[in-house]
């Protein structure tokens, strides 16, 4: 989303993991619904900067990968607005931490969401904002543009803004799928090696979990 002189900034500091970023999109109120989000970047054209405010606690970022403990940076989902008008959502480059104290920037909030069922092991957290100023350059200017007198412009297609939320998406299914396959191979080997309780045909082993139809119930489907 960045147009070259952007890039040229920001890509060598990523990939030298001299900063870490999340994609923080969703809000406590507005998950799927993207045009409902409230987070709010007003460009102000007397010191060239956008201010980032949360507005209201349902406007609260919610969610963000990695966001909880490991991001320096995020590319925040708000709405523009330009002396008064209002442009639709926009994404913003925003400092979220101090990178020698790793302490959240003044006027950000930000933490880890705590245990969720699913997806443990990744990082979400949360963030507000209170009237953050960052400079007019962080907004990622490929597809769209403010220039200094506050003029907005469209250079592409508006829907590859969400590209990055569609992937990622798409991502989850695939990587669900691999570990559904992992915990059922699993529970395959454990069932066919497990034995519990006596056997009613006489033998003195004990009966394979696999043996019992509704452990077959269960597995055979999901293995089919």
């Amino acid at each position: 989303m960045c147009n070259d002189e952007q890039r040229a900034k920001w890509e060598p500091l990523c990939k030298e993991l001299k900063i870490m970023g999340t994609y923080a999109q969703t809000e406590i109120g507005h998950g799927s619904n993207v045009s409902g989000i409230q987070t709010t970047a007003t460009f102000d054209k007397n010191t060239d900067e956008f201010v980032i405010h949360t507005p209201s606690i349902t406007a609260t970022k919610w969610w963000p990968g990695d966001l909880g403990n490991f991001s320096s940076h995020g590319v925040v989902f708000c709405r523009l607005r330009i002396e008064g008008q209002d442009y639709g959502v926009m994404p913003f480059i925003v400092q979220l931490r101090d990178l020698d104290t790793w302490m959240p920037m003044p006027g950000i909030e930000a933490g880890d969401m705590g245990p969720k069922m699913g997806y443990h092991s990744k990082n979400n957290g949360w963030c507000t904002f209170n009237n953050v100023r960052i400079p007019r350059e962080n907004m990622p200017m490929k597809y769209v543009s403010v220039d200094k007198e506050g003029s907005f412009g469209i250079e592409g297609d508006m829907r590859v803004l969400y590209s990055v939320m569609m992937d990622i998406r798409t991502q989850l299914i695939q990587h669900s799928g691999t570990m559904l396959l992992r915990a059922l191979t699993i529970g395959m080997r454990y069932s066919a090696c497990r034995r519990q309780f006596k056997n009613t045909s006489g033998s003195k082993q004990e009966t394979k979990l696999l043996d019992y139809q509704t452990q077959q119930m269960k597995y055979l489907p999901l293995l089919g």
